[in-house]
C-alpha cells in the first residue's frame, strides 16, 4: 500500500492539470466520500463547485490515477471573512474584551467600497523581529484587499460587532501575506493592552503541531463559536477567489478540515476566519482561512510561522510545571491558572493518565498544607479510573503488584519507628527471653516462612483495597 507522501507526490505531478479544468476548486489526499459517508480508504480527491452528468469525456475525473484511487467532492471555496454595508448610525461597545485572547471578534478600522468586515483575532504570536506579543489572523480579514498598507489599525471586537472606532482599536498591521501557502496577517498590539496566550471556551496554547490524516481538531470562531471535527485531507490546492483586487489564487500545500456532524452542523463559517485549529491538547496545527459547507481549509501553522516571522505564544502548561518541579503550583494566586486544573479537560486527562506525576502530587506536604491545592487534588483523584487511594500519608500500593516497592518503603519507614520506640526501654530493663518458651521452640521452616509472608500480604492487599472503597465514598 502507498504511503501519505507516495500519494501526495503523484498528486502533485496531476494537479496543475485538474486545477486548470472548468469548475475544478481543488485536489488534495485525503478520506474518500461515499454516499455521504467517509470511508477509511484513502484516495485523491478532486473537489468541483458543483458535480454534473454531461462533463465532456476528457475533462471527467477517471476511476484511478497512477494506480490510486479517486474521488470526486463537491465543494467551493471562499474566503470566510463577513462583509456588512456600512450603517453610520450609532454603535455601542458591547462585545469588549477587557484581555485578548484567541477566538474573538475583530475586523479593519477602515471601510472599504461602504461595507465593514469581521472575522477572528486566531491566537496570540510573538514578533521574531520586535520580541513583542502581537495577534495572528488572516491577511483577507486585516487587509481586505489590495488597497491595504503597514499601519492600517484593527478594532476589537469588530465594527459590524459593535466595536467603535477609535475606542476599541487594539493595535495595527506590521506585515501580511497571501501567498501559493499562507493568507496571514500579524497584528501589533498597543502598549498596556492585556493578552492572555489562550483560545475562549479551549482554554491555553500549548505550542504547535503538523496535521496528520484523521487527527481530531477544534476552532473557536467569531461566528460559530467552539466547533469540532477532524482532518480529512492533506496537500489539498485550492483556488479561492479574493474578490476586486485580488481575484482567485491557489494556495497548495493546505489542510482539509471537515466537520463533526454529530457535534456541529459547520466547522466554520463567514466572520471565523483567522482561527485558530487546535488539536485536543491545544497544540495549534493550522490558520483557518476558507470554507465550502461543512468543509474547511487552513494553512499549516509551520508555513505560517515561516513566512510571518513569528511563534505562537504558549501559555503556562500545568503539567510542565509540576513535572519540572514548580509543585506549589496548586497555591498560585492566578484564579485563571487555578482554573486550567478544574476547567479544562485535556490538562485534567493528562494528570489522570500519568500516574508517577499523580503519585507526586498526592505525596507532596507543600500541597497538603494548602487547603486549596488539596481540594484540587481530591477533585483530580475522584476520577482517577484505578484504585490509588488519596492517602495524606503517601499512597498504598498493592503489594507485590507494581507498587510493591512505594509498600516496602513504607514497611521499612514503619520499621525504622518501632526501633525508635525500643529504644524507650533501658538494656537493664529488657526481659530475658533466651529462657522462655519461646526459646525453645524450633525455627520455622523456610516453607512455613514463605505461607505467613503470602498470608501478611494478602491481608494487607485487602485493607488496601478496603481503605480505597472508604476514600472513593468520602469516608
Amino acid at each position: 500500500m502507498s504511503t501519505i507522501d507516495e500519494l501526495v507526490a503523484i498528486k502533485e505531478k496531476v494537479e496543475a492539470q485538474w486545477l486548470a479544468q472548468p469548475g475544478v476548486t481543488g485536489i488534495d489526499v485525503g478520506y474518500k466520500v461515499v454516499g455521504g459517508v467517509q470511508t477509511e480508504q484513502i484516495a485523491i480527491r478532486v473537489h468541483v463547485r458543483k458535480k454534473r452528468a454531461d462533463v465532456p469525456e476528457d475533462q471527467r475525473v477517471p476511476a484511478e490515477i497512477e494506480g490510486v484511487v479517486t474521488d470526486v467532492l463537491e465543494r467551493s471555496y471562499e474566503p470566510q471573512v463577513l462583509g456588512k454595508q456600512l450603517d453610520v448610525s450609532l454603535q455601542a461597545d458591547t462585545t469588549h474584551y477587557a484581555t485578548l485572547e484567541g477566538g474573538i471578534s475583530m475586523g479593519p478600522s477602515r471601510a472599504v467600497g461602504g461595507y465593514i468586515f469581521a472575522g477572528t483575532l486566531g491566537v496570540i504570536v510573538i514578533d521574531k523581529t520586535t520580541g513583542n506579543r502581537a495577534a495572528l489572523t488572516n491577511f483577507h480579514v486585516a487587509c481586505v484587499d489590495s488597497g491595504w498598507s503597514v499601519g492600517d489599525r484593527q478594532v476589537q471586537p469588530s465594527r459590524i460587532d459593535t466595536g467603535v472606532v477609535p475606542t476599541d482599536e487594539f493595535g495595527a498591521i506590521a506585515r501580511a501575506t497571501l501567498s501559493s501557502a499562507v493568507d496571514g496577517a500579524v497584528i501589533t498590539i498597543d502598549t498596556g493592552r492585556a493578552t492572555t496566550a489562550a483560545i475562549a471556551d479551549i482554554g491555553t496554547v500549548m505550542g504547535t503541531k503538523a496535521a496528520t490524516l484523521g487527527m481530531a481538531v477544534r476552532k473557536r470562531g467569531r461566528t460559530t463559536g467552539l466547533t469540532y471535527g477532524s482532518v480529512d485531507g492533506l496537500a489539498l490546492s485550492v483556488n479561492i477567489d479574493y474578490g476586486d483586487g485580488i481575484g482567485v489564487h491557489t494556495l497548495t500545500n493546505q489542510v482539509s478540515i471537515a466537520a463533526d456532524t454529530s457535534r456541529n452542523p459547520l466547522f466554520s463559517d463567514h466572520g471565523d476566519s483567522g482561527s485558530a485549529i487546535v488539536d485536543g491538547s491545544g497544540y495549534v496545527v493550522a490558520l483557518l482561512f476558507a470554507g465550502a459547507g461543512t468543509g474547511t481549509v487552513g494553512n499549516p501553522i509551520a508555513s505560517v510561522l515561516s513566512e510571518l516571522n513569528i511563534d505562537i505564544a504558549v501559555g503556562k502548561s500545568i503539567i510542565k510545571d509540576i513535572k519540572d518541579g514548580h509543585k506549589d503550583i496548586f497555591k498560585d494566586k492566578d484564579k485563571e491558572l487555578r482554573k486550567d486544573i478544574l476547567k479544562d479537560k485535556e490538562l485534567r486527562k493528562d494528570l489522570i493518565k500519568d500516574k508517577e506525576l499523580r503519585k507526586d502530587l498526592i505525596k507532596d506536604k507543600e500541597l497538603l498544607t494548602d487547603g486549596k491545592g488539596l481540594k484540587d487534588i481530591r477533585d483530580i483523584h475522584k476520577r482517577v479510573p484505578d484504585n490509588i487511594p488519596f492517602d495524606p500519608g503517601g499512597p498504598v500500593e498493592n503489594p507485590g503488584g507494581a507498587g510493591s516497592g512505594e509498600f516496602a518503603a513504607r514497611l521499612a519507614e514503619l520499621e525504622e519507628r518501632l526501633e525508635q520506640l525500643v529504644s524507650f526501654v533501658s538494656p537493664e530493663l529488657r526481659p530475658d527471653l533466651s529462657t522462655s518458651a519461646l526459646g525453645a521452640e524450633a525455627d520455622l521452616s523456610a516453607e512455613a516462612l514463605s505461607g505467613l509472608r503470602a498470608e501478611a500480604e494478602r491481608q494487607a492487599a485487602e485493607a488496601a483495597a478496603t481503605k480505597a472503597d472508604l476514600d472513593n465514598l468520602g469516608m
